[in-house]
């Protein structure tokens, strides 16, 4: 694959992000999400912490993680929202960075979180790799970092999609794939009214790897519904969380 390719399906990806469509779907929500709150009060360390929230969007986890008491800089490549997130919050730190190549100092942060399966949108694995590399080069020894990511095996056999008016179901999610040339490395294309994206959608178990081929110790592998057990999360669970940490040296 070369690189214009590669930053076209990435750009592709962070586009869905400016439609109307994806702008009004992000502004609405605001504060974490439950199986979040329960992973950060479990595994991230107290408040007055330093945070970096990655792929913050219009700042639904940056509110959520500042109200808990969290030093937060919150950051994304999305623009659009990122204007309604400095709108709304003016208050907290917004800034415009590329988690590939975060412009911050060596352990630098208690924790960073990379929510809504943001991770997903950065293509190809390489980059997504890269990603990892520099969140655990930003973080602390012992620092925590919890991410979520699609599972495409876990949406196909739990039913766990939802669509629109019914528009779209399982089967055809699959049909769609014949036209998909980059589904051998686990990006599933995906079709809604934001336009077409290829999202990172393996089993837990790649994501896994690639954190752990980052320096990661992989501490917990939980379902979006809080569901713990590996082999129920990997064939029912269309969203997964992984909480993983830096080594304490």
């Amino acid at each position: 694959m070369t690189q214009a390719p590669n930053r076209t399906i990435t750009a592709r990806n962070l586009d869905s992000y400016s439609t109307p469509w994806g702008v009004e779907h992000y502004i609405q929500q605001k504060g974490l999400w439950t199986i979040e709150q329960q992973l950060v009060s479990e595994f991230m360390p107290a408040p007055p912490a330093t945070m970096l929230d990655i792929g913050c969007g219009a700042g639904r986890t940056t509110v959520g993680l500042a109200r808990l008491g969290y030093d937060v800089i919150a950051i994304d490549l999305a623009e659009a929202l990122l204007v309604h997130a400095r709108r709304r919050f003016p208050a907290f730190d917004f800034r415009t960075m590329d988690a590939t190549a975060l412009s911050f100092a060596d352990a630098s942060f208690d924790a960073a979180l990379f929510s809504y399966n943001g991770i997903d949108c950065i293509f190809p694995v390489a980059a997504r790799q890269r990603c990892l590399l520099e969140t655990f080069r930003v973080l602390k020894p012992g620092g925590t970092f919890i991410c979520s990511s699609h599972n495409f095996v876990g949406a196909i056999f739990s039913g766990g999609y939802w669509y629109l008016r019914g528009y779209f179901n399982a089967l055809r999610t699959l049909v769609q794939q014949r036209r998909n040339p980059y589904l051998r490395d686990w990006y599933v294309r995906y079709d809604d009214p934001s336009g077409t994206q290829f999202l990172y959608s393996a089993p837990p178990g790649r994501t896994v790897d690639q954190l752990q081929g980052a320096g990661f110790i992989v501490v917990d592998v939980r379902g979006a519904t809080g569901q713990r057990q590996p082999g129920r999360v990997r064939r029912r669970e269309q969203h997964v969380y992984f909480v993983a940490r830096k080594p304490p040296s």
